[in-house]
């Protein structure tokens, strides 16, 4: 199918771009401008279709190509955006972001919408309606936190996400007819807010660096390490690796089947079309360097939009959907559900080829023993039996254990567990030595974080010389607290806790615990009003009590807040609750944050007295320099002495800015650190709580008010 589609137009930019810095924007509301971040920190913009040559201002035309713009922007740029953000104006507005500030610039009239400064620094920007606003918004997010602008610069939405922003997206999510925000972070998680409110929430199983919106309310997503799959609401549609990254996702019909397809550039250069309901490859092809971005637009003004693909390098490619491609309504399915069948038949051929090279020894079995085992005919009767439980050693490697074995007297040759998040690569083969092979064998798995795992294992059964072995296929679901493990009794229950109140059968938290444990045998309610559970945490031999009443008082007694926020949200997931309230006390979390309230404080100080001391030795060099070119003309011998005080001066000047640079960058981790407790204590409540706690804390640190930051996090009110 690739020898079909071929590039419709392609041109060299000769500027090297930023990978994922590239966007489109109709900046005189008609005509689409490709735009991209340059490595000499410009922003490039190409008008193929430019009339005005007189403009001036901020942007530069190039003398050596009439359609290259640039706009020096003198900082590194971290994201880029481009879209309508005027009440009443046709015309997209260019959106830049860098360390410390953004600028919202009207590339057509040539001027300044808005230059604000963004303390939390900018990694990623996308523009919609959300909210209450039928306005655009320019949502901003940072190192920890994720703001929202209006067209005139003011801050009209503000939430903590607890960790470095990587992407974000506006899109219908859950079918309500009105945009959720989308925001993966470094933390390995994309969550989705409703306004205020986390609805939903995706763990990956490292940092997802892109998202992308798709029809039919879906979205595309990639993750660091070369993964790209497609997500419907909670519901994981297909995932692929590569051993490269996705740069930049699109969605675009390329192949006419009346849907879109997921069109993803790669840092290898690659390019390729894949179905968003199956991810199957459709159309490939190769740039000469890394993809910098892929985007949409009618950039041959024919009233069809093509899909374009800009390199590193500046190469810049235009594909389109070709009347040759063009498939009749319904082809497509047809197409799919025929590829599907030939995909089961060749499985099936290859399946009964095997069958048949087994039953020739069928015959006289009894009298070729050797050979009957030898070519991997195994009783019929034979059947794979998993068993899985925690295990608690002496030693620190407490994990949990997977017992596989036979119930005959065949044995494993060899067992490949896949499970994401676990094993580096994702794959995990146990293969004993010859000598020790048996009917059974036990693998030992570390599950890092507090997450539902599927593991899915592939067990090669026959005899110790058999050539041929049987591949049993199992799938089994760790639950989410796989890690945690019985304890009869306890030292002590800890001090830190998280207490609430829920309306439900004490049956019904027995279900969840059941569900979300590894236990050995499932926990049932006694005669009694009082659930208590005492476990003990596999990874670092923590102890966490949780203590259910049936007057509906819970209480989860551990020193991890993460850990409380991870059972607080599964519980109410579990039992539907759409609001929950509840009180807290977490001795070292609240220490952590009076620590970081202050050294904040400090940091602020800090900033205003040497911005203070820059503003004085900038009036000084001013003076010195009028000296010294007096003194060139009317006292030479006065001259060096000057110079040498200018030379002193600005010394100074590049010490306090590596001093303000140290100062920035400890603040940014500061208030990161502030954010993600922020973020946490919010997860310990549950709908419209946990948004109006956030916005509480946002008011408390604007007011530099520490105690009610505290008092905050505790009870959730002000």
């Amino acid at each position: 199918m690739d020898k079909l589609i071929r590039p419709v137009f392609t041109l060299e930019l000769n500027y090297k771009l930023v990978p994922g810095l590239v966007t489109i924007g109709k900046y005189d509301g008609t005509h689409p401008c490709l735009t991209a971040a340059t490595t000499a920190d410009k922003v490039l913009i190409h008008s193929p279709h430019r009339k005005n040559a007189n403009i001036t201002g901020r942007i530069i035309w190039s003398e050596s190509n009439r359609e290259i713009a640039t706009l020096n922007i003198n900082q590194s740029i971290t994201a880029l955006s481009a879209g309508i953000l005027l009440p009443e104006d046709e015309k997209d507005i260019l959106i830049v972001g860098t360390e410390t500030h953004i600028l919202a610039y009207h590339v057509h009239d040539n001027k300044d919408v808005f230059y604000k400064e963004c303390p939390d620094g900018v990694r990623a920007i996308t523009m919609g309606t959300f909210k209450d606003s039928k306005a655009q918004i320019v949502m901003v997010g940072g190192n920890s936190s994720v703001h929202g602008y209006d067209h005139e610069g003011n801050e009209i939405f503000w939430t903590a996400v607890g960790d470095v922003v990587t992407s974000m997206i506006l899109m219908d999510y859950n079918k309500d007819g009105s945009n959720e925000l989308v925001v993966s972070s470094e933390d390995f998680n994309i969550r989705i807010f409703k306004g205020d409110q986390i609805i939903a929430e995706h763990v990956e199983t490292e940092v997802v660096t892109g998202l992308a919106v798709l029809p039919e309310n879906r979205f595309a997503y990639s993750v660091s390490n070369g993964t790209v799959g497609v997500y419907e609401q909670d519901v994981r549609l297909w995932r692929v690796k590569s051993k490269h990254f996705a740069i930049s996702m699109q969605n675009y019909d390329l192949l006419g089947q009346g849907s879109t397809q997921l069109i993803t550039g790669w840092s290898n250069g690659k390019i390729d079309c894949r179905s968003t309901k199956t991810g199957e490859v459709l159309f490939k092809d190769t740039m000469t360097a890394g993809v910098a971005g892929v985007v949409e637009g009618d950039y041959r003004s024919v009233g069809k939009t093509d899909v374009i693909c800009a390199s590193s390098e500046g190469e810049v490619r235009g594909y389109t959907t070709t009347k040759s491609l063009s498939t009749p309504p319904g082809a497509g399915l047809e197409q799919d559900t025929v590829r599907e069948l030939l995909a089961r038949k060749q499985a099936l051929i290859l399946e009964l080829k095997h069958y048949e090279n087994n039953s020739k020894y069928n015959e006289n079995a009894m009298n070729q023993m050797e050979s009957y085992e030898s070519d991997g005919v195994i009783p019929a009767n034979t059947r794979l039996q998993i068993g899985i439980a925690t295990s608690e050693e002496k030693s620190k490697n407490n994990k949990v254990e997977i017992y596989v074995s036979t119930n005959n007297s065949t044995i494993i040759k060899a067992v490949v567990i896949f499970a994401e998040g676990i094993f580096k690569g994702e794959t995990h083969v146990v293969h004993p030595p010859q000598s020790k092979l048996s009917s059974d064998i036990l693998i030992p798995l570390f599950i890092p974080r507090d997450t539902p795992v599927d593991i899915h294992i592939k067990a090669l059964v026959g005899y110790a010389h058999s050539i041929q072995f049987h591949v049993f296929e199992i799938t089994r679901q760790l639950p989410r607290f796989s890690m945690y493990t019985l304890l009869e009794t306890s030292t002590k229950k800890a001090e830190s806790y998280v207490e609430f109140k829920i309306n439900e059968r004490l049956q019904r938290i027995c279900m969840w615990i059941n569900q979300n444990f590894l236990l050995p045998s499932d926990i049932e309610v006694d005669s009694g009003s009082h659930l208590p559970m005492r476990l003990k945490c596999l990874r670092d031999g923590s102890e966490l009590m949780m203590t259910f009443d049936i007057s509906g008082r819970t209480v989860f007694y551990t020193e991890n807040m993460s850990l409380a926020a991870d059972l607080v949200q599964s519980l109410t997931m579990f039992l539907k609750i759409e609001s929950l309230e509840s009180k807290a006390s977490f001795l070292k979390e609240e220490e952590n944050l009076n620590t970081c309230m202050e050294k904040l404080t400090e940091i602020q100080d800090a900033r205003l007295r040497l911005g203070t001391d820059v503003a004085d030795r900038l009036g000084q060099i001013r003076a010195l320099v009028i000296r010294a070119e007096d003194s060139r003309l009317n006292d030479i011998e006065e001259m060096p002495k000057y110079y040498n005080e200018l030379r002193l001066l600005n010394k100074e000047l590049i010490s306090s800015y590596n001093i303000r640079l140290h100062n920035y960058n400890e603040g940014l981790e500061t208030m990161k650190s502030i954010n993600s407790i922020i973020q946490r204590a919010s997860r310990l409540r549950v709908g419209p709580n946990s948004a109006s706690m956030i916005n509480y804390c946002r008011l408390a640190i604007k007011n530099n008010n520490t105690d009610g930051l505290l008092k905050i996090i505790r009870t959730g009110e002000m």
